[in-house]
C-alpha cells in the first residue's frame, strides 16, 4: 500500500514556472541565470509557506543541471531527479534552528571546502537561518567572504532582520511576498479539480483568508478540512475545523457596529462564543472585512478575500460609509487586535474592542459639535444623552418680548441651533433696521464672526421666526458702546471664546464665575 503525500508535498512546485504569486523572484533568478551573473550566497526572506525552500531548491536545480546553469532545469538528469528527491550528495540542507551552535557551521566549513562530488556546485540551503547563534554567525561571515568557486549559500528566513548587518552586505537579498487571496483560491480550486473532489468557492475563500498569503498552510489546512469533511469541502466544514465564524455571522457583527448597537454586537460574540468558535479568529474576520470595505469604497473594481455572492454586502456598506470614515474604523479595528493579540483573555479583550468600535456615531457627533458643524446624517445608533434643556414647541414662535438677541438665541435653541444661538448671545448688541437683524461682532474673535456670517441661512430662519425680519447682517465694525464694554469685559471675552461654546454645547451647564489667576 502506498503511503499518502499531503497535498503541501505533492503539489510542490517542480519548475519556475509553477511558482504562484512570486513573479518578482522567479524573473530576478531566470534573468541572473542567463546572464550568468550567479551570486555565492542569497537570502530569501519571506512569510512562511510562501515558496522560499522551494525556489531555493529550483534555484539548485537550475544551477547543478545536466544543460546549465539554465532558468530553464530539464527535471529529467541526474542532478535533477536527486536534487527534486531530496538525495543529492551536492545539494545540503540544515535546519538552522536545531544546527544553530558555531560547531555545526564550522563542520559546515569543512564540507564547503570540499569540490562536488557530481555536480557543477555544492549548494547549501540554511533553513530559518536567523537563528543561527551570535558566534555562528561570525563563523558564517569567514565563508562568506572568501567563498569558494565552487559554493553556493542560499539562506532562508522569516524574519530578515534578526541578522547581522555585515551577513546581509555579503548576501543578494531577495524578498518573497505574502500570495494575494486570489491566487490561492485559483491554486485551491486547481487542486480540487485535480484531485477529484469539490470545493466550494465560499471555503476556498475562507481557507485563503485564514491562511494570509501562505499556500503551503492553505494546501495543509485543505487537507484536513477534506480528511474532516469527506465528501465536498463547503464552508460549513472550513468554520469547524478552523474555528472560524462563516461570512454570515462577520457580516450580522458589522451590521451591529454599523448601526452603533453595542448590545447586540457583544450578544453575537457571546453567540460565537457558545457555538466553539474563537473570539479572536471572529475579530480578525472582522478586521479583514473592513479592510475589504475600505478597498471597495476607493475602488469598487479591488479584489477583496470574499465570496462574489457577499461582495455587494460589503461593497453597499462600503459606499454608505466613505473611505474616510472606514479608514479611521480600520485603524481603531487594528489598535483593538493589538489588545486581543496582548489579552489574557482574548474574549474579553475581543469585547472591548467591539464596543469600541460600536461606538463610532456618538464619537462623530462629539467631532462634529466641537468642529462646529451639524452631526453626519449617516450617523446612525443611539444618540449620546443629552442635557435637559426646558423643551420648546417646535412649531411655537419664539417669545416676542426681550432683547432682539435674547428673542433671535431663543429661536435658534427652538431650530435645535444651540451651538449658533451660543455664538448669537456673544454678540451683545443685535438691532433691528427695518426687516433687517444686524448682529455687531466688534472686539469678537475672528473665527466667531466668520461662523456667523456663514450661518445666514439658519439665522435669517430664526429672524423670521422670532418676528424680527427677514435678512441677516453681519457688521464686523468696533463702533457701539456695548461692543466696545464687551471686548473690554474678561466674563465677555471667555463666554465669546468658540472653545468655551463648544465644550458647553457639549458637555453642557453654564459660567458661574471668571476669575483672571495672577
Amino acid at each position: 500500500m502506498t503511503a499518502y503525500q499531503v497535498l503541501a508535498r505533492r503539489w510542490r512546485p517542480q519548475r519556475f514556472e509553477d511558482l504562484v504569486g512570486q513573479d518578482v523572484v522567479v524573473r530576478t533568478l531566470r534573468n541572473a541565470l542567463s546572464s550568468g551573473q550567479i551570486a555565492h550566497a542569497y537570502l530569501f526572506s519571506g512569510l512562511r509557506g510562501v515558496g522560499k525552500t522551494t525556489v531555493a531548491r529550483l534555484l539548485a536545480k537550475a544551477l547543478n543541471c545536466e544543460h546549465g546553469p539554465t532558468p530553464e532545469p530539464c527535471g529529467e538528469c541526474g542532478a535533477c531527479r536527486d536534487i527534486a528527491a531530496g538525495s543529492s550528495l551536492d545539494v545540503l540542507e540544515m535546519d538552522a534552528a536545531s544546527n544553530r551552535g558555531i560547531d555545526d557551521v564550522r563542520e559546515l566549513r569543512e564540507v564547503a571546502r570540499v569540490l562536488p562530488v557530481r555536480d557543477r556546485y555544492r549548494v547549501f540551503i540554511l533553513d530559518e537561518a536567523h537563528q543561527l547563534s551570535k558566534d555562528a554567525f561570525a563563523a558564517l561571515l569567514k565563508i562568506l567572504e572568501e567563498p569558494p568557486a565552487h559554493v553556493v549559500f542560499i539562506l532562508a528566513s522569516t524574519e530578515k532582520d534578526k541578522f547581522p548587518a555585515t551577513i546581509l552586505s555579503r548576501c543578494l537579498q531577495i524578498d518573497f511576498r505574502p500570495i494575494p487571496a486570489e491566487l490561492v483560491v485559483a491554486r485551491l480550486a486547481q487542486v480540487a479539480e485535480s484531485e477529484r473532489f469539490e470545493l466550494a468557492a465560499g471555503a476556498a475563500q475562507l481557507i485563503a483568508r485564514a491562511t494570509e498569503g501562505s499556500l503551503r498552510d492553505a494546501l495543509s489546512l485543505l487537507d484536513r478540512v477534506r480528511a474532516f469533511a469527506a465528501a465536498a469541502v463547503d464552508e460549513d466544514a472550513v468554520a469547524e475545523v478552523v474555528g472560524l465564524p462563516p461570512f454570515e455571522a462577520v457580516l450580522a457583527l458589522w451590521r451591529a457596529l454599523e448601526g452603533g448597537d453595542v448590545a447586540a454586537a457583544l450578544g453575537l460574540i457571546r453567540a460565537e462564543e457558545a457555538l466553539g468558535r474563537d473570539p479572536a479568529a471572529l475579530f480578525e474576520q472582522l478586521v479583514q472585512l473592513v479592510h475589504a470595505a475600505l478597498l471597495l469604497a476607493t475602488d469598487p473594481a479591488a479584489p477583496a478575500p470574499f465570496p462574489a455572492a457577499h461582495r455587494a454586502a460589503i461593497a453597499e456598506s462600503a459606499s454608505r460609509l466613505g473611505p474616510a470614515l472606514l479608514v479611521r474604523l480600520l485603524a481603531l479595528a487594528l489598535e483593538g487586535k493589538a489588545l486581543v493579540a496582548a489579552a489574557e483573555k482574548p474574549g474579553v479583550a475581543v469585547a472591548v474592542a467591539v464596543g469600541r468600535l460600536a461606538l463610532w456615531p456618538r464619537l462623530q457627533r462629539v467631532e462634529a459639535l466641537l468642529a462646529g458643524e451639524p452631526a453626519p446624517s449617516g450617523a446612525s445608533g443611539p444618540p449620546p444623552p443629552a442635557t435637559p434643556a426646558v423643551p420648546t414647541p417646535p412649531t411655537a414662535p419664539a417669545p416676542g418680548g426681550g432683547t432682539p438677541g435674547a428673542r433671535l438665541a431663543a429661536a435658534l435653541e427652538a431650530m435645535g441651533e444651540h451651538l449658533l444661538a451660543g455664538r448669537v448671545g456673544s454678540v451683545r448688541e443685535v438691532t433691528v433696521a427695518g426687516d433687517t437683524v444686524v448682529l455687531r461682532c466688534g472686539g469678537l474673535p475672528a473665527s466667531t464672526c466668520a461662523s456667523l456670517r456663514r450661518a445666514f441661512e439658519p439665522l435669517a430662519a430664526a429672524a423670521h421666526r422670532a418676528g424680527l425680519g427677514e435678512r441677516v447682517e453681519v457688521d464686523e465694525s468696533s463702533s457701539g458702546s456695548t461692543v466696545k464694554a464687551a471686548a473690554t469685559g474678561l466674563r465677555a471675552r471667555v463666554e465669546a471664546d468658540e472653545g468655551v461654546q463648544r465644550v458647553l454645547e457639549v458637555f453642557g451647564g453654564r459660567l458661574e464665575s471668571v476669575e483672571e489667576k495672577p
